[in-house]
C-alpha cells in the first residue's frame, strides 16, 4: 500500500457523542497516515506530516463492525466494549477473532480495571474517553500500529529460526562439554577448544543455573523435554540469551552423550521485553495522567503545605505503577536529604544517606536534582554507577527505576518528590515529562500556601547574619565611625530595589565608595541633610540576597554597616527554606556567619484610624484641601480639576494650596508607615 493512502480506521461506538468527537480528533490527525505509513514502508524514508486524514468507518453495532471487516483492509479498530449487540470483553474476544488489525478499546473514566483486563486479554492499547484529547489518541494508534508490527516482525523472525541450531554441543552427565561445533566462534566468541573439557554450567548465568540444571535432568527423563533458556557467558564477557533443545544420545556410539540444540535469542528477547516495555509504559502513562489529575484537585483543596505533600505522596503510591513515594528537603547543618512525608513505604532514609554535597551519596537523582533544579532519573539503578551506594536498599525494595523531580517555584527550591517504580527502564520521555509537571505544580502551590501564611502567621523566622570585614573585603578603605541604618526596602519589580536609610554626615563618601565597588549598587541619592545625620536612597539591581529573601517570602527586618561589617536581619514565614537563604547570603558574601536562627513572635501591628488621623492632625486649611481636592476629582486621571482651579475655588494661590494638600498626605502617610514601623 502506498504511503499516500489514507489510513483506514474503523469506530466500533454507539454513543453519538462520542463517536462524533473522536471522529472530529481523527479528521485533524492529518499527519497519522503518514506516521504509519512510513513506519511500514521504512528505509529510513521520511514524508510530509502535511497528508490525507485518515478515512472513518463509523459502525454502531457490532455485527455491522465485523461484517465491514470482511470488505475493507482496516489498519486500526477503536472498540467501544458495551454495544447493542455485545458487552464487555466478549465484543473484544468476538473482535480479535475476525480482526487481524490491532484493536485500541474505549473505556470509560470509571473503567480503567477493565481497561487493563482488556489489554490481558488481547488488546493492543486502551483509551479512557474523558481524557482523550488529539495528541494522545494520535500517540495511542500510531503506538499500537507500530507494537504490531514488530508482532508480526517479531513472527517472522521466530519461524526463520525455528529449526536453526546455531551452536551444537555434547555433554556428558555433569555438563562437561565433550564437543562443541565451530560456529561457537560466531555465537559466543570462543574457539572451540577453549570450551572442551570445561564444565559448562560455570559460564551459565549464577541466577540461571539451577533451572539449567534442573532441564537438563528432564532431558535424561524424557524423549519429550521442553527447550530451556539460560544466559552463556560471551568470551567478551557479555551474556548471550540461549534457547537449549537436549536430546539423550548416550546409546549412540558415534554420540555417547547428550546433545544440546542451541539457538541465539538474545535480540529476540530484547526485541520482547522493548514490547513489554512499550505496553507498560503507554499503560504508565495513562494511569499517570489520571493521577496528575487528582493531584491537581487535590492541590486546589490543600489548605496547608503539609496536607499538599501527603496528597501528593499518597496518589503516587496508590498507582499501579508506582512503589512507593517520599518529599524531602534539605536539613542546612547538616546538608543531608530528610524527609517531609512518605506513602507506600516506612522510615525510607531510616538506614540510608542522601547528601547533595560532591561526596558519592550526594551524586543520585535526588542530590542531582537539588542542586539543578531539573528533574533526573534512573531508569534502571543496578546499571546506574552514580547509584552504587543504594543498590543494596533498592533491591530490598524491590526498586529498579527512580526519579526526582524539584519542586521549584520563581527560583526557589521547596523540595524534592522521590518516585519509584518496580519497572525497569520507567521514566522514559514522555513519562517525565508528565510527572515533571508535579514539580511546577506543587511548588506554585506552596509558594501560594506559604504567601497566605507568611500574612496571617504571627510566628516568623528570625535568621541574624554578620559579615564581618564588609568594607575591607570590597576594598573600601577608610571606613567611617558613624553607623549606617538600612531602614525600609521597597520592591520595583525586575530584581531592582530602592532601599532608605539614615547615616552619619559623614558616611557618604563610604556609601560612594561602595556603590563603585558592589556592581549591585546602581545610584546613592542623599535625601536629606540635617545636622550630623543624613537620609539616603540606595537603588539596587541584581542583589541575590534581597531576590533569595523575597522569593522566601521574606523581609529584611534590620540591617546595618558598624565597624566595616555588615549586619543583616531578616524575618521568614514559618515553613520556608532557610538553607536556600543561608546559601545565598554565603555566594554572595564568602564571609557570611550564621549568628542566629530563632522562632520568635511577630510584633503586633499597630491599627491606623486614618480618619481619626485626619481629625486629629490635620489643620482646617490642610482638611479643607484635602476634601476639596479628592471631590474635585484632582486625584483623578486624567485629572477633572488641576491645582490651580482647586486653589481658585479656596479662594487661596496655587502654591499655597499645593503646601497644604502635601502636609496633609505626609501626615497620614507618616500615620500608615509609622504604625506599620512599630512591628519592626
Amino acid at each position: 500500500m502506498s504511503h499516500d493512502d489514507p489510513l483506514q480506521l474503523l469506530l466500533i461506538e454507539d454513543n453519538p457523542g462520542d463517536a462524533r468527537y473522536i471522529t472530529e480528533l481523527l479528521q485533524e490527525a492529518t499527519e497519522l497516515s503518514a506516521r504509519v505509513r512510513s513506519q511500514e514502508v521504512g528505509d529510513g524514508q521520511v514524508f510530509d506530516e502535511d497528508g490525507t486524514a485518515p478515512t472513518i468507518h463509523h459502525e454502531s453495532r457490532l455485527e455491522a463492525g465485523l461484517n465491514l471487516l470482511d470488505e475493507v483492509a482496516v489498519d486500526v479498530v477503536l472498540l467501544d466494549l458495551d454495544l447493542p449487540d455485545s458487552e464487555g470483553l466478549e465484543t473484544l474476544s468476538t473482535t480479535l477473532d475476525r480482526a487481524s488489525a490491532p484493536v485500541v478499546v474505549l473505556t470509560g473514566l470509571r473503567d480503567r480495571e477493565r481497561g487493563l483486563k482488556a489489554l490481558r486479554s488481547g488488546a493492543d492499547e486502551y483509551l479512557v474517553k474523558d481524557e482523550v484529547n488529539s495528541d494522545l489518541l494520535i500517540r495511542t494508534v500510531y503506538h499500537a500500529v507500530e507494537r504490531r508490527a514488530h508482532l508480526r516482525e517479531l513472527k517472522r523472525y521466530e519461524v526463520l529460526i525455528e529449526e536453526s541450531t546455531d551452536v551444537n554441543a555434547v555433554v556428558d552427565l555433569d555438563g562437561t562439554i565433550q564437543y562443541v561445533t565451530p560456529s561457537v566462534e560466531t555465537v559466543l566468541g570462543y574457539e572451540p577448544g577453549e570450551l572442551t573439557g570445561e564444565n559448562g554450567f560455570e559460564y551459565v548465568h549464577p541466577d540461571d543455573r539451577e533451572g539449567a540444571r534442573k532441564s537438563l535432568k528432564r532431558v535424561l527423563e524424557t524423549d519429550d523435554a521442553p527447550s530451556m533458556e539460560f544466559r552463556f557467558e560471551h568470551r567478551d564477557g557479555s551474556w548471550v540469551v540461549l534457547e537449549v533443545r537436549g536430546r539423550d544420545l548416550r546409546e549412540e556410539e558415534l554420540i555417547d552423550g547428550i546433545v544440546l540444540y542451541t539457538t541465539d535469542v538474545t535480540e529476540r528477547k530484547r526485541r520482547e521485553e522493548q514490547l513489554a516495555q512499550q505496553r507498560e509504559e503507554l499503560a504508565a502513562l495513562n494511569q499517570l495522567n489520571g493521577v496528575v489529575q487528582e493531584i491537581t484537585h487535590r492541590v486546589i483543596e490543600s489548605a496547608t503545605r503539609e496536607e499538599l505533600e501527603r496528597a501528593v505522596c499518597e496518589a503516587l503510591a496508590g498507582s499501579d505503577s508506582y512503589s512507593f513515594a517520599w518529599i524531602g528537603e534539605v536539613d542546612a547543618a547538616s546538608e543531608k536529604v530528610v524527609v517531609r512525608t512518605e506513602a507506600g513505604v516506612e522510615d525510607y532514609l531510616g538506614d540510608v544517606e542522601i547528601t547533595v554535597d560532591d561526596g558519592s551519596t550526594g551524586q543520585g537523582p535526588t542530590g542531582r536534582a537539588i542542586r539543578t533544579g531539573t528533574i533526573q532519573v534512573a531508569r534502571n539503578v543496578h546499571e546506574d554507577p552514580d547509584y552504587e551506594p543504594w543498590w543494596d536498599h533498592a533491591e530490598e525494595h524491590g526498586i529498579h527505576s527512580s526519579a526526582a523531580i524539584p519542586f521549584v517555584h520563581d527560583g526557589m527550591l521547596y523540595g524534592v518528590l522521590n518516585v519509584y517504580s518496580d519497572r525497569r527502564y520507567a521514566f522514559g520521555d514522555d513519562e517525565r515529562a508528565v510527572i515533571g509537571q508535579l514539580g511546577q505544580v506543587v511548588g506554585h502551590a506552596i509558594t501560594a500556601i506559604e504567601r497566605k501564611q507568611a500574612l496571617m502567621s504571627e510566628e516568623v523566622i528570625e535568621v541574624k547574619f554578620v559579615v564581618q570585614n564588609y568594607l575591607d573585603s570590597l576594598g573600601v578603605a577608610g571606613g567611617t565611625d558613624d553607623s549606617i541604618s538600612f531602614e525600609r526596602v521597597v520592591p520595583l519589580g525586575d530584581d531592582r530595589y530602592a532601599v532608605y536609610g539614615r547615616a552619619g554626615a559623614d558616611a557618604i563618601d563610604v556609601l560612594d565608595a561602595v556603590r563603585e565597588h558592589d556592581p549591585s549598587w546602581e545610584s546613592v541619592t542623599v535625601l536629606s541633610e540635617g545636622g550630623d545625620e543624613i537620609r539616603f536612597e540606595l537603588t539596587l539591581s541584581g542583589s541575590t540576597m534581597l531576590t533569595a529573601i523575597a522569593s522566601a517570602h521574606g523581609r529584611v527586618h534590620r540591617a546595618t554597616i558598624e565597624d566595616g561589617a555588615l549586619e543583616v536581619t531578616v524575618h521568614l514565614p514559618p515553613g520556608a527554606n532557610v538553607r536556600s537563604v543561608v546559601d545565598t547570603m554565603q555566594e554572595a558574601y564568602p564571609m557570611t556567619q550564621l549568628l542566629a536562627q530563632r522562632r520568635t513572635e511577630r510584633r503586633p501591628e499597630a491599627q491606623v484610624d486614618v480618619r481619626q488621623a485626619f481629625d486629629e492632625q490635620l489643620t482646617l486649611r490642610q482638611q479643607s484641601a484635602l476634601e476639596a481636592a479628592y471631590f474635585s476629582g484632582f486625584f483623578e486621571w486624567p485629572r477633572d480639576s488641576s491645582g490651580e482651579d482647586v486653589a481658585e475655588s479656596l479662594d487661596v494661590s496655587a502654591p499655597t494650596f499645593h503646601q497644604h494638600l502635601r502636609a496633609a498626605e505626609r501626615k497620614l502617610l507618616e500615620a500608615v508607615f509609622e504604625a506599620s514601623d512599630t512591628e519592626r
